[in-house]
């Protein structure tokens, strides 16, 4: 979403692949027309959650829509929107394999991926118990996992005797449109700051964006991480994510770790964002009365956004 002078940071969503307010799941139909609805919009990227099954309190296990079929069939309904995983959890598939999965949705979206990556937690995730995936060091897993997948999509063939991965003269054949597929690495703390500083095109900090002071913080600790592996920080792009809650006066409301205010409330808060230097941020768009911290996009929210898209576009 380009506006005058880049004043804002570009904007994604990501497509409702978990249940929606009161536990039913979108179906294609209405996902797709949510893709198609972001892409004539303007918005930036367009995004799929690697989850597989998720417990939180108060409800019961519940599931997600496989991302990469889910991208795949994205990238084929729209025609200019930025997509891919938000993010890859390289504990989940074989890094060779990702790498290749990502090459080849490239050339079927036309160029349009974004490889996100992340190491994922565990212990919040119950996709890692449930469907047997390898618990132990998993960031030390994702560490090699990234460096990879970044080498393969950028410098193959490639021959590893890693810790936990081994390739001989592996290579990603054929190469799609592009010979460098973005990757955003998801990054929270001091060790996946440095493995995004180290192999990253952008790191995605991974705490909800409410104003400023938020933004400021997450571009020292990523500016803290590329001097640590002494890389110049302004080749680190820096992204993000914020929820709205958007009411139906065309506010949005105002709770703690989420962005409210008017239209042009909202539109000056990311204009403060990007200028301390946060390039991306992913939405989250619900209803005001939806309790989920995490809400899925409906129709009605991108309804209620678009007053917010007017005033951002009027700079």
């Amino acid at each position: 979403m380009t506006t005058p002078n880049d004043a804002i940071p570009q904007l994604g969503v990501s497509l409702p692949t978990w249940p929606l307010s009161g536990g039913r799941n979108a179906g294609w139909p209405e996902i797709r027309s949510v893709a198609r609805d972001l892409d004539a919009l303007g918005f930036d990227t367009l995004w799929a959650a690697d989850h597989l099954q998720r417990r939180v309190a108060d409800r019961p296990p519940f599931g997600f829509w496989e991302c990469w079929t889910i991208l795949a069939a994205a990238a084929e309904t729209t025609e200019r929107i930025s997509l891919g995983p938000f993010v890859a959890n390289t504990g989940f598939r074989n890094p060779g394999l990702l790498a290749r999965m990502a090459a080849t949705l490239d050339e079927v979206s036309g160029g349009r991926v974004i490889l996100g990556l992340g190491a994922g937690v565990p212990a919040t995730d119950a996709s890692w118990t449930a469907f047997g995936f390898e618990q132990d060091r998993h960031v030390a897993r994702h560490a090699e996992a990234v460096e990879l997948v970044a080498t393969l999509l950028r410098e193959p063939p490639v021959t590893l005797d890693g810790q936990f991965y081994t390739t001989v003269g592996a290579d990603v054949l054929p190469r799609g449109p592009r010979d460098r597929i973005p990757i955003w690495v998801a990054a929270k703390g001091p060790r996946t700051l440095r493995i995004a500083a180290r192999w990253a095109d952008a790191v995605n900090v991974n705490v909800p964006l409410a104003g400023a002071a938020d933004a400021d913080a997450i571009v020292h600790d990523a500016t803290a991480a590329c001097v640590g592996v002494d890389r110049d920080p302004a080749t680190l792009d820096v992204t993000g994510w914020a929820r709205l809650a958007l009411r139906p006066d065309g506010t949005a409301a105002s709770r703690p770790g989420w962005i409210g205010g008017s239209p042009a409330e909202v539109g000056e808060t990311l204009r403060e964002m990007r200028g301390v230097g946060v390039r991306h941020l992913t939405l989250y768009l619900g209803d005001v009365d939806d309790p989920s911290p995490l809400p899925a996009v409906t129709r009605t929210a991108i309804e209620r956004f678009e007053p917010f898209l007017a005033a951002l576009r009027g700079g």
